[in-house]
This record gives structure tokens, C-alpha cells and sequence, in this order.
């Protein structure tokens, strides 16, 4: 069979002549059929070629051709479905970041305290008086003022009336090895310290943020009178939750070497008076 099919194609431009015998009927009953092997070619690859295009078509235009591709488009739907949650959990990320840096800029940008709003008038008496005298002389002295009084006569104290008392120690001992450069975005110093070294607030206030980054560790944010924020940043852990009220030399944390931006235990101070950042250098004492 192979040499004959050699044949027909070595002899595609001459003319063949196919004879058929029936071997019932003898030579008598013989079929004589003539052809040009180029044109039997020409039929057989225009014929290959038709089936092609018709397969083509139908694994295109009817559902046959999801038994080729029905893999393929599920992990590609699979692998859109997942971007689309990685972006909508982005979205979320991103609109919560917004919200928390709005706060944050409401409250520097007012100018006072936003945190507290007293709806009673202050009633005084004398055995009031007594009590927030001697709650000063306790906090002077070191103890804490929670010991003494409650948090509301806090509140309707004279606490949140007067100005903050300026300049004030550092909130830990330690070593100022970056100072206040707002060129490069240092709007704070730092000041190494060891891990766990407890610091304090520079005067008194509330909290009004409180929160762990990837960056800073855990930060926190106090705000005084007279439209100024002490924060307080790259804590290892924090003793004060939002709303806390706080006087001035109690203890907000402790030092650690916290987040990706630190290169060492330290801590790192911002004041921002009125939405503007200021050299805390100019609010403590020199040592």
C-alpha cells in the first residue's frame, strides 16, 4: 500500500488509469477509471483543511468548546475574584486610614480640647476646694492622683482651664540622638533610651488616640489646653486607653525598640500646637 501511495505521488502530473476486475465475472465485467494524481492531492488537503475550519467553528459557536476552555476560565475567573478581594481589602485599609488621619487633623486644627464636653455648671464648695488642693500636692509628691480624687472632679477641675505647665522634664531619661527637623519629616526628637523604661506625659490632658502601627509600635496622643498635642511614639506597650484622663508626670508606657521605622529603643516625641508642628525642645527643660 505504502509503494503505491509513493507512486501516485511521484506520477501527480501524469494520467492514471485505474482498471477493476470482478473475479466473479471475469476480464468481461472490467471498470476503467481515469485520473490525474495532482487533482486527488488538491481533494484531500481541500478537504482536510474544510474539516479544520469546520471544527474550528464549532468548538467556537456552540458549547463544545467548553470542554476545551472550561479549565482555563475557571482558574482565570478564580485568579480575578482574588485580585478583587486583595483591592476591596486595600479599599477598606485605605478608607480607615483616611478617617483616623481626618480625626486627627479636626482636633489639632480646633485649637482646644474636643475630647470633653461638659454639660453641667461647676459647683464649688469649699470641701471641693480642699480635695483639689491636696490631689496637687499628692501629684507633686508622687502619688497617684487617682488614689485621691475621681475622674469627674478631674473633668470640673480647673485641669482643662488653665494653660499647660511649660517647659517640662522629659518624659525619660536618656540620650537625644535625633533632634526636631521638619525638612526631612522628623517633626519629633528622639531620645534613646532602654527597653521598658516607663515615660510620662509632659502635662496634664486626655488621651485621644491610642493605637499600634507597623511603623511607630504602639503610639499615643495626648492632648493638652491651649491647642497643643504631645505624641508619644515606638512605646513596646501603652497603660492608657482613649478618654483617659491624665496629670501631668503619670506614667503613659514604656520605651521599646517598636516598628519598622525604629533602629534602636527609643522614643520618639511630637508637640503640635494648632495643627502646626513645634521643636519640643522649646517646651522642656535642658538638662
Amino acid at each position: 500500500m505504502l509503494d503505491f501511495l509513493k507512486q501516485i505521488f511521484n506520477s501527480k502530473e501524469s494520467d492514471l488509469t485505474f482498471v477493476l476486475f470482478d473475479d466473479d465475472e471475469g476480464p468481461a465485467s472490467s471498470n476503467t477509471y481515469k485520473f490525474k494524481p495532482k487533482k486527488l492531492w488538491q481533494l484531500y488537503f481541500t478537504s482536510l483543511f474544510l474539516m479544520v475550519v469546520i471544527a474550528l467553528l464549532l468548538f467556537m459557536f456552540t458549547p463544545l468548546g467548553n470542554l476545551i476552555y472550561n479549565q482555563e476560565d475557571q482558574e482565570l475567573r478564580e485568579s480575578v475574584i482574588e485580585i478583587s478581594q486583595k483591592v476591596e481589602a486595600l479599599r477598606d485599609s485605605l478608607h480607615a486610614r483616611d478617617m483616623q488621619l481626618a480625626e486627627i487633623q479636626e482636633i489639632m486644627a480646633a485649637g482646644k480640647d474636643t475630647t470633653f464636653r461638659v454639660g453641667m455648671q461647676l459647683q464649688k464648695s469649699n470641701s471641693t476646694v480642699a480635695e483639689q488642693s491636696n490631689s496637687e500636692q499628692n501629684v507633686a509628691s508622687g502619688v497617684n492622683a487617682y488614689e485621691m480624687i475621681s475622674k469627674n472632679e478631674i473633668i470640673f477641675s480647673s485641669l482643662f482651664k488653665r494653660a499647660p505647665d511649660f517647659p517640662a522634664f522629659y518624659p525619660v531619661n536618656g540620650t537625644l540622638t535625633r533632634g526636631y527637623n521638619p525638612g526631612n519629616g522628623h517633626y519629633g526628637i528622639d531620645i534613646a533610651t532602654k527597653n521598658n523604661i516607663p515615660f510620662k506625659a509632659l502635662a496634664d490632658g486626655a488621651v485621644i488616640n491610642q493605637d499600634w502601627t507597623a511603623n511607630y509600635g504602639y503610639v499615643i496622643q495626648v492632648q493638652h489646653n491651649d491647642g497643643i498635642i504631645s505624641i508619644y511614639k515606638h512605646a513596646s506597650s501603652v497603660s492608657k486607653n482613649i478618654g483617659d484622663v491624665i496629670l501631668k508626670g503619670e506614667i503613659l508606657g514604656t520605651v521599646g525598640d517598636v516598628g519598622i521605622l525604629s533602629s534602636g529603643p527609643h522614643l520618639h516625641l511630637e508637640i503640635w500646637k494648632n495643627g502646626v508642628p513645634q521643636n519640643p525642645n522649646s517646651y522642656l527643660i535642658k538638662s
